[in-house]
């Protein structure tokens, strides 16, 4: 299990080890539990999927994640063939300056049709330095990166990217030392929902030709010919070059040193929309050590395998547990060949991989994930070819809206004492010291161990050699519909209705519980009596501990709620009543962990048991009857309001309502925000029809938010393929903003 990741079901039509790319693509059936064994690879046969039909690719989807591996030193130079600075292209340079003496960083731009330039960067000692390349280099530029320093420092390449105005994502691209005539990716892909790209740079004063053979699945090679001007970079389109459908390997064959770099963009089963980044390899290896690897729900991982010479290659699979399980996998000569981890390793948790063979060949491990439900996208790795005490990462941060972790493989027999030196971008060095035990595999979450919102350098010496890899997700903290959709078509789908006092409703109660705790809230499941016997159950999240007077900071409290269980007698699966305001009430809670109040105190509550139990009487609204009553005195008078959030998902506009019997001034101070945000909210008087009725009759100003004119209501086609997601958008980030708005505005 991730660190702080929730148990999450298998996703609808994909099971927990998937072997599978893109949806319509062939792939290899399940390969598990021998511990040894000759696997014979060929051409992957993936059975084809089926996916919602309600599934938009919006325009700001969140998310993806990258893998660093770390340098074993410091170099004087650096060099990044990839580089974009145009429409939705956010690209950074992050610079280590591990020595204790200042040093002065000339910064090469080479571009694609342009004379190159020259930016000149001071770096203090022992510091973490964050350049923006948009700004140096202008907007619209395709270009690569030369670094030549006074003194060693290790770089990383961070971009973000919303690519062809469609797939969102960030890759980091760790660079090489050094130039070379030949390159080699074993990973290239470009099946549907993939684009490949080669970037070729080449920083010599003379023209070069440069030489590209592709390999692909089936035996196949292909060679393109190309050549680059003096001082700049070139881009090979290889969808382009070796057609669709197809797992491709490179080889780059240059007349003169060049640098080179591989960038892949995905909509994974088409779904997990990112991108990945990969230098390549100068030179085949006969050892890869790869020390992230995760093989549980939401995660995929796969080996990309390519050999000149037929070799075979012993893997082991190192686990977090202390478990090793080891296999062999035979390469025939100039063929791509694909591993899926998952189904070889056999099981649910992190797994580092040690891959050896008498001959060299090439290796590059892929992952494609659904991190804690809240981030979708991918990473790919090279690996490190040995061992070592020492360990550079340039690329860090503990800001909002990301997740760092630190993964270490000890191969060795001993057990290995691990110094973790953290170097800030606002200046200073903290440590942190860990152990690795022997033959196995250690993640570190590094976000409880520093403040948030730090630019972070990594250093790791250890007594004993290790190798050190860096994943970060980046969850970001603003309201993200996928997120909400994905939980919307859990309740309805995956559970089903849930109606008040039954099995379904308790599972639905205990897995929002558990992803608010993944969250980081203190949470309390509230049992509530029915009149017929049963319980419902209020689920109440908070960061701090409401009934300890001791703790509390005395903020005035802000209930965000809606119900999530369903109507008796209708079959209704309630995606729009009340999945849809369920997912934005927790997606609200997810982003509001990330980035924290200072002046007010949220409290998500979902509650059970709103709908009637028995028509025609008031027999209803029992969860959040039962919290307002049993508030204490104290949180009673610290209560600032309510916003309930209850089908939101159907219709053709988004009201604000109350009873008009409770105080009015929250309702008011969400329509006047509404209005500066330009955003269209009317006010609409409402009875009694959903959980901010307590509230209004306690007192308490509420405000409840629906969207009206639900044809589905209350019968089974109340299902995530009639949700208009873009009604969950508008609602989310709306109330996200109001409800900054207040606590800035205290």
């Amino acid at each position: 299990m991730r660190e702080g990741g929730p148990k999450r079901p298998p996703r609808l039509g994909i099971t927990a080890f998937r072997a599978c790319r893109p949806t319509g693509v062939a792939g290899r059936p399940a390969l598990r539990g021998a511990l040894t064994a000759l696997l014979v690879l060929s051409v992957l046969v993936l059975p084809a999927f089926d996916l919602p039909a309600w599934r938009p690719v919006p325009a700001a989807a969140a998310g993806d994640g990258t893998c660093g591996t770390g340098v074993e030193h410091a170099s004087r130079y650096w060099y990044f063939a990839e580089g974009y600075t145009g429409p939705g292209f956010q690209e950074w340079l992050c610079v280590m300056n591990p020595g204790s003496s200042a040093s002065r960083l000339d910064l090469q731009l080479l571009y694609n049709g342009g004379e190159p330039r020259t930016v000149k960067v001071d770096l203090p000692p022992l510091s973490r330095t964050t350049l923006n390349i948009n700004q140096m280099a202008g907007e619209d530029r395709e270009l690569s990166l030369k670094l030549d320093s006074e003194r060693p420092v290790v770089a990383e390449r961070p971009m973000y990217f919303t690519y062809r105005g469609r797939w969102k994502g960030c890759t980091v691209g760790g660079g090489t030392t050094s130039l070379s005539t030949t390159w080699h990716f074993a990973e290239g892909c470009t099946r549907e929902g993939f684009e490949e790209w080669l970037l070729l740079a080449n920083p010599g004063e003379g023209e070069v030709e440069v030489g590209v053979d592709f390999y692909l699945g089936d035996g196949e090679a292909r060679r393109r010919t190309l050549r680059l001007a003096p001082f700049s970079r070139s881009t090979v389109f290889v969808n382009q070059e070796v057609g669709e459908g197809r797992d491709v390997s490179a080889r780059l064959e240059a007349g003169s040193p060049i640098f080179a770099e591989r960038v892949m963009y995905f909509l994974y089963h088409g779904e997990w929309q990112g991108g990945h980044a990969s230098s390549g390899l100068s030179r085949p290896r006969q050892r890869y050590l790869f020390a992230e690897g995760y093989t549980g729900p939401g995660f995929e991982e796969w080996l990309c395998l390519y050999a000149p010479q037929e070799t075979e290659v012993a893997v082991s699979c190192l686990f977090e547990s202390g478990e090793e399980r080891s296999f062999r996998v035979l390469l025939h000569p100039l063929h791509r060949h694909t591993l899926n981890v998952n189904q070889l390793a056999g099981k649910e948790e992190g797994v580092s991989l040690e891959l050896t063979a008498d001959r060299p060949f090439l290796a590059e491990r892929p992952m494609y994930f659904n991190y804690r439900g809240s981030c979708r996208g991918g990473h790919v790795s090279t690996g490190a070819e040995e061992p070592s005490t020492l360990w550079y990462l340039a690329e860090g941060t503990t800001r909002a809206g990301f997740h760092e972790y630190l993964c270490i493989l000890n191969p060795g027999t001993e057990e290995a004492r691990v110094t973790v030196s953290f170097l800030k971008g606002q200046g200073g060095v903290e440590e942190r010291e860990f152990t690795a035990p022997a033959r196995a595999r250690l993640t570190v979450n590094l976000l409880p161990l520093l403040p948030r919102g730090l630019d972070i350098s990594l250093r790791v010496d250890s007594d004993h050699p290790v190798v050190a890899e860096r994943p970060l997700y980046f969850p970001g903290a603003d309201f993200e519909v996928l997120n909400a959709m994905d939980l919307i078509r859990h309740l309805s789908l995956d559970i089903g209705p849930r109606v008040e006092g039954t099995e379904q409703e308790r599972r639905a109660a205990e897995e929002l519980a558990s992803r608010l705790r993944d969250y980081g809230y203190r949470v309390t499941v509230q049992e509530v009596p029915l009149p017929n016997g049963s319980l419902t159950r209020n689920v109440i999240a908070c960061m701090e501990d409401l009934e300890d007077v001791s703790t509390t900071s005395g903020a005035p409290l802000l209930v965000v709620g809606g119900h999530y269980d369903t109507k008796a007698g209708t079959g209704s699966p309630g995606a729009n009543d009340n999945a849809s305001g369920t997912a934005v009430v927790v997606e609200l809670a997810r982003c509001f962990a990330e980035t924290g109040t200072r002046n007010l105190q949220p409290v998500f509550v979902l509650f059970g048991g709103e709908e009637r139990l028995v028509d025609g009487t008031d027999l209803h609204h029992f969860g959040s009857r039962y919290f307002v009553s049993h508030l204490s005195t104290r949180n009673r008078e610290r209560m600032a309001g309510a916003i309930i959030v209850d089908m939101v998902g159907v219709g053709s506009q988004l009201y604000a309502r109350t009873m008009e019997v409770g105080p009015m001034s929250l309702c008011r101070a969400l329509l006047d925000y509404a209005s500066r945000a330009g955003t269209p909210l009317p006010y609409q008087k409402s009875g009694s029809y959903s959980d901010h009725e307590p509230f209004e009759a306690a007192g308490i100003p509420a405000v409840w938010l629906e969207v009206k004119d639900d044809p589905f209501y209350h019968t089974p086609a109340d299902r995530p393929e009639n949700i208009n997601p873009s009604h969950i958008e508008l609602t989310g980030r709306l109330l996200q903003g109001f409800i900054s708005h207040l606590d800035s505005s205290r």
